[in-house]
Formats: C-alpha cells, structure tokens, sequence
C-alpha cells in the first residue's frame, strides 16, 4: 500500500489554503500553447510549480487544466480478483468544471490506440492496459481511444510541442496511458480497503443486496490510507466506481487533493468478482 507523505500533505495543504484553485483562465480550445523558445523540453520544467495557483506557467510545465479525478471502476466480470480497474484519468478545469466532450484536440483524436501501445518502447504497456483498463463492452481499443480523445488531448503537459526536438510520434499517448497505470498501482484502492477491513462479500443476487458497507465506512477506508476522501459512486446499492481527485506537482507528480464532485451511494454492495483472473 502507498504510504502517505505526511509532512509533504501538510506542506501542500497550506500552499493551497484558502481556496487558492479560483484562477481566471481560458478554456482549454482557447488555449495557445505557443511556438518555441516559449516551451521548454520536460527536463527543464521547475519541479516546484502547482497546477492552478499561476495562470502565467507555461503549460507544458504545469498542466492548464490542473485538477484531475481518477476513476477506479469495480466490475464484478473484468479484471483481476483483488484490483480495481482503470475508467479514466479526467482533467478539469481549476474551477472543477467538465472540459469538450469531444475532447481538446481534434487533429490528435487517434482510433488506432491499440496499433500505438504495440508499438510503444514500453514492452509491458499493452499487456498492462488489458489487465488494468479492461473495456467492460469488450472493445478495448473503442475505449482506450475515447478516453483519449475526449481526456488525454487535454493534457496539455503532453502536447508533442512540449517534447520540442525530442519528440517521437505518438510518445505522448504511451505517456498518458502508463502515467494513469502507475497512478492507479499506487493508489490501490483496493488494497486501501482491505487495510480497513473492508473486503468484497459473497456474490449476492437480486436489487438490493443486504451484504453492504456505509458510505462513512468507505470514505474513511479511503483517508486513512491517503488524507483525503474520494467520491464514491453506485448504481443502486452495487460498488461502481472510487474517483479519487489530484492536482499536480511540476509536470507530472499527482498528489491527491479533497473531492469536488458528489457521491452516489448510501449503503455499499462490495461484491467479489465472478471472473477467474
């Protein structure tokens, strides 16, 4: 399980105090990433910046849209046994408002994501994407280039003009994808339950299973493990899914921040999965 930077929380929670994420900024197909020497290539972007207390950075440094939720899905029939699986890593905007539904990007809208992971120099990528973000509609490839398209061309960090001369085709797709992998390892949500005594129950049939947690029950799992509560979020009484929010350290280190959004659950059927993986 992930252990918690407490002293970097503490630090974090008291740059951000006083509601500091209501910064004034375009929208992201407003956005004008600019032509070089604005840019800087990722190994020159200050480590020290985070997302939505400057509206000045530039926004191959620090993302634009710089408040996140990563949305863990629990689906009884996919994934492995003891894992939640991957539904997306969606941006906001500083102010927690939804960006285009078709996305930021419409030249980078990519159909062929599947083609793009077998060829990342990342060996393990594709496998790991099957295993982890399974599509519950059995069209992988369908899903992956939706959550793409509509999510990923907005992070601005992974704009191919942020790589500057660097820039190989298609690298900031296999980044965007293995970035929310690693997201989800590491805050294993899983496992996060578990440490609390919360643990799927026996399968149980019909629309309102009596097995069930509270609501408080999973929030406080949740803030044990990490400091801060996510939303959870039911159909019914069934367990859909766990958002978890972050804003970003730098270009790329997510650090878990207080919800934005509303759950969904009252009482909680946290069932086993049925599947043998």
């Amino acid at each position: 399980m992930h252990l918690l930077n407490f002293p970097l929380l503490f630090a974090l929670a008291a740059a951000l105090s006083d509601h500091p994420l209501v910064v004034q900024q375009t929208g992201p197909h407003d956005i004008d990433l600019g032509t070089p020497p604005a840019h800087r290539a990722p190994d020159t972007c200050p480590i020290d910046t985070i997302s939505c207390q400057r509206a000045d950075i530039d926004p191959c440094c620090s993302p634009t849209n710089g408040l996140l939720v990563l949305a863990q899905q629990w689906d009884t029939r996919w994934g492995p046994s003891d894992q939640f699986t991957v539904h997306g890593l969606w941006p906001d905007t500083c102010q927690g408002k939804q960006l285009p539904t078709n996305g930021c990007d419409p030249a980078r809208a990519y159909t062929n994501i599947t083609d793009i992971l077998a060829r990342s120099q990342d060996a393990r990528l594709l496998s790991d994407m099957a295993t982890f973000w399974p599509s519950n509609k059995g069209d992988n490839n369908w899903f992956w280039a939706h959550e793409w398209s509509k999510h990923g061309t907005c992070v601005t960090t992974l704009h191919p003009r942020c790589y500057a001369s660097a820039y190989k085709p298609f690298e900031e797709v296999s980044e965007y994808f293995r970035s929310i992998l690693d997201l989800r390892a590491k805050y294993n949500v899983h496992a996060a339950l578990n440490a609390s005594g919360i643990v799927p129950t026996e399968p149980e049939s019909g629309r309102r299973p009596k097995n069930t947690y509270s609501l408080e029950q999973f929030k406080q799992a949740i803030k044990s493990a990490w400091g801060v509560e996510p939303n959870v979020k039911c159909r019914g009484r069934r367990l859909q899914e766990v958002w978890l929010w972050f804003q970003v350290r730098g270009r790329d280190t997510y650090y878990p921040v207080e919800p934005w959004g509303q759950d969904t659950c009252n009482r909680i059927s946290y069932q086993q999965k049925t599947n043998t993986a």
